[in-house]
């Protein structure tokens, strides 16, 4: 299973530091940075958003590992990796051109969802819930199923705002979800999520502190449904785990993506599909990170100062659910403790009557 983690962490590294090489040196059209100008960009050195490649490269490599290794679950990861590669694809391109459609990009990650659905088995079919007898409906499984693997799937973009924040946030959940699917045995999915890890770390440690690469669409898409997928296979495979236990490992994600939708159509009267610049980790970085280091710090250290706020945020929700991976009430309460605490921060930030106190 180790030997997973290094391959996919040798081989994300390796694209990563190539695509950087390759862009200081000669191929400057790789850098698509005025492409993606908006309220959410907070760098101000020209950088590659291709971090997703070497998590693609990685993944593959890992599966012909399982397929040349004979795993008893090669066809399975197969399957999935074909799922994933709409998703990664519509990010990609968004990445290289930045004139892919939101609707377009929303079909094909939709795609990737049924792809997921119907080829890799990847179906809800319980919340523990009084309406878990909805989900004998193939329909309704299947639009519950693929609306929240699309949902997640952009949550992870949304939170991809700064230096080693969506990265390290998918590897603290990814260890919550290998370590439960190692608990129960299942050895396929502890598997993906270590190599996942593994190509994670080797794009983390070029990305944060100094943000050499980005993940860019590609990769948060790809990592977005990864996370969603496995959520799934893992609730749908072991009836022991509450399906709870995945929605508060990714509950940061997730409620901050429910939260920018409120927002923006209740409270601004805007589409909340527009970008703006009042995510949480945006007020940490334009107020906190300012209050902590002084208003004449560099963007570069208020950038790479704004993420361990929110690793510890994602935290809140990982620890709980893994003390109690099989007890319904108790992560439901957990996911009610972190919404009030979530909002409490966010609102704390927005009206900081104590940082101008200092």
């Amino acid at each position: 299973m180790i030997v997973y983690a290094f391959i996919a962490f040798f081989l994300s590294f390796a694209s990563s530091f190539v695509i950087i090489y390759l862009v200081r040196r000669k191929f400057h059209l790789l850098i698509t940075d005025h492409l993606h100008e908006g309220p959410q960009k907070f760098h101000t050195r020209p950088t590659p958003r291709l971090g997703g490649i070497g998590l693609y490269l990685a993944l593959l490599i890992a599966l012909v590992l399982a397929l040349l290794k004979g795993e008893s679950y090669k066809y399975d990861f197969a399957l999935l990796f074909i799922s994933a590669t709409p998703a990664f694809m519509a990010g990609l391109w968004e990445d290289l051109s930045g004139k892919l459609s939101p609707k377009l990009r929303f079909l094909l990650i939709w795609l990737s969802g049924t792809l997921a659905f119907f080829l890799g088995g990847a179906k809800l079919v319980r919340l523990d819930l009084p309406i878990d007898f909805l989900f004998n409906s193939l329909l309704f499984s299947y639009f519950f199923t693929v609306f929240a693997l699309t949902g997640l799937t952009n949550a992870i973009n949304i939170i991809d705002g700064f230096n080693g924040l969506a990265s390290m946030v998918s590897i603290i959940i990814l260890l919550a979800l290998g370590y439960v699917s190692y608990k129960v045995g299942d050895y396929f999915l502890a598997t993906l999520c270590i190599a996942y890890i593994g190509a994670l770390a080797g794009f983390f440690i070029l990305n944060y502190p100094h943000g050499l690469i980005f993940l860019g669409d590609g990769g948060a898409y790809l990592t977005g449904f990864l996370l969603g997928s496995i959520s799934v296979l893992l609730v749908k495979r072991h009836s022991e785990v509450s399906p709870w236990f995945p929605f508060l490992v990714c509950i940061y994600p997730i409620f901050e993506t429910l939260f920018s939708i409120y927002r923006r159509k209740f409270l601004k009267g805007t589409s909340p599909f527009l970008p703006d610049g009042l995510h949480l980790h945006t007020l940490i970085y334009k107020r906190l990170t300012k209050w902590l280091l002084g208003p004449e710090a560099e963007k570069i250290k208020r950038n790479a100062a704004t993420s361990p706020f929110l690793w510890v945020l994602s935290l809140l929700g990982v620890a709980p659910a893994l003390l109690f991976w099989n007890s319904t009430p108790i992560l439901i309460l957990f996911s009610i403790f972190f919404a009030f605490v979530y909002l409490y921060l966010y609102w704390r930030i927005l009206i900081p009557r104590w940082v101008f106190k200092k």
